[in-house]
C-alpha cells in the first residue's frame, strides 16, 4: 500500500519486483542504443555508406524492385529530372535545344572562315581546401552550350561545328558531388556535334589548332589544358590567338523572345520580393536580416539563384556602391538602400 498527502491509504497495483525489472530494462534498452550510436560513428569514419542501416537498404531495395523506369542523372536538371522546372526539349529553363542551335549557328557567322573558338567551363573555387563555393557557369560556356558544370571545354570551328571534351569523374568524385554530364550528355542532351572525354582533349584539340588560321579564346576562363599545349603555343607566338569576347558579346546584344520572357520573370519574381522585404523591414530593422528576407522571398517564387548578394545599406552604408557586408542594425528614420 501507498499512502497520498492526505494520509488516504491506497492500493498498490504494480508489485515493487515488476516496477524494478521494467526499470532494469529501460537502462538496459539506453545503454544499448548508446553503444549502437557509438558502433555507428566508428563505422562512419571507416566508411560513409556505413550510416545507411542494413533495415533501410532492405527497404529500399524492396521499393526500388517494383520500380521499372530507369531516369539519367545528367548532374543537372533535365525536363525528366525536373519537370516542375523545364518543358520537353529545353536544356535550361526556358531555353529549348533549337534556341542553343541558332546561338552557336550566330556565332559561327561571326567567326572568320578557318578559325576556332575555344571556350572554357568556369573553375570550381573553393572556400576551404575541400569545401566549395557555389558553382557559378561561366556566361559564354553557358550560352554555347547549355552545360552548368566545371571541367569542360568546348570548341566551336566551321568544320567541327560544336565539339565539347568532358570531365571524366572518378567513383570518388560520383560519391562526394553527384553524377557529372560526360560524352552521352553532351550528344543527347546539349546537342553537341562532336564529343570525346577531355583526356582526349591533347590530341584532338592540338590537330584542329594546327589546321586553323586564328584562334578565339575566352580569355577569363583559360585553362592549363590547352594553354600548355604545344600547338597553342604556336599560335599565341605567331599572334594567331585573339579574345573570343568580341563576338560573344555582340551575339548576346539582341534578345530573343524566350530570353525576354525570362528577363521579366526575373524582373517579376525580384518586385514581388522587394515589396515584401520592405512591409518586413520595420518588424525587422537589420541589413543582415533583410538581406535573408529578400532572398527567401526571391528563392520561394522560382529563382534559381541570386545574380549577386543583395546590398542593403542603411543610413551612411547605403552611399556606399558595393556595400556587401550588409551586417549593421538599422536605426530607426534611417534610409535604406537595398539593390539586386
Amino acid at each position: 500500500q501507498e499512502t497520498h498527502n492526505k494520509g488516504t491509504p491506497v492500493l498498490d497495483l504494480v508489485p515493487q519486483s515488476r516496477r524494478r525489472t521494467r526499470t532494469r530494462n529501460k537502462k538496459q534498452e539506453t545503454r544499448n542504443k548508446k553503444k549502437e550510436k557509438r558502433n555507428n560513428m566508428q563505422a562512419l569514419r571507416r566508411n560513409p555508406l556505413h550510416r545507411i542501416s542494413p533495415r533501410s537498404l532492405n527497404q529500399v531495395v524492396k521499393t526500388s524492385a517494383y520500380s521499372t523506369k530507369k531516369i539519367y542523372d545528367a548532374g543537372q536538371p533535365t525536363p525528366t529530372t525536373h519537370p516542375q522546372l523545364m518543358k520537353e526539349g529545353e536544356i535550361t529553363p526556358g531555353i529549348t535545344s533549337e534556341e542553343y542551335m541558332q546561338r552557336r549557328k550566330k556565332l559561327l557567322d561571326f567567326l572568320p572562315e578557318n578559325s576556332l573558338a575555344i571556350v572554357a567551363a568556369a573553375p570550381t573555387k573553393m572556400m576551404t581546401d575541400v569545401v566549395p563555393y557555389n558553382f557559378r557557369q561561366d556566361a559564354d560556356y553557358l550560352y554555347i552550350t547549355g552545360c552548368q558544370q566545371p571541367g569542360g571545354v568546348a570548341v566551336l570551328g566551321h568544320d567541327c561545328g560544336l565539339c565539347m571534351f568532358m570531365p571524366e569523374p572518378s567513383l570518388q568524385d560520383v560519391l562526394w558531388q553527384g553524377e557529372v554530364a560526360g560524352v552521352d550528355a553532351a550528344l543527347d542532351i546539349f546537342k553537341a556535334d562532336l564529343a570525346y572525354p577531355i583526356s582526349r582533349l591533347p590530341e584532338m584539340l592540338s590537330r584542329m589548332i594546327e589546321s586553323s588560321s586564328i584562334v578565339f579564346h575566352n580569355v577569363k576562363t583559360t585553362t592549363s589544358s590547352y594553354m600548355e599545349l604545344e600547338a597553342y603555343r604556336k599560335a599565341v607566338n605567331n599572334c594567331k590567338v585573339k579574345d573570343f569576347s568580341v563576338y560573344t558579346h555582340e551575339a548576346r546584344l539582341v534578345k530573343s523572345p524566350a530570353e525576354l520572357k525570362l528577363m521579366r520573370d526575373s524582373a517579376s519574381i525580384a518586385c514581388q520580393a522587394l515589396i515584401h522585404t520592405m512591409l518586413y523591414s520595420k518588424l525587422f530593422p537589420d541589413e543582415g536580416m533583410l538581406s535573408a528576407k529578400f532572398e527567401y522571398e526571391c528563392r520561394v517564387r522560382g529563382a534559381q539563384r541570386m545574380a549577386f548578394n543583395p546590398v542593403v545599406g542603411g543610413g551612411p552604408n547605403g552611399s556606399v556602391i558595393h556595400y556587401s557586408r550588409n551586417d549593421q542594425k538599422i536605426e530607426d528614420g534611417d534610409f535604406v538602400v537595398l539593390t539586386d
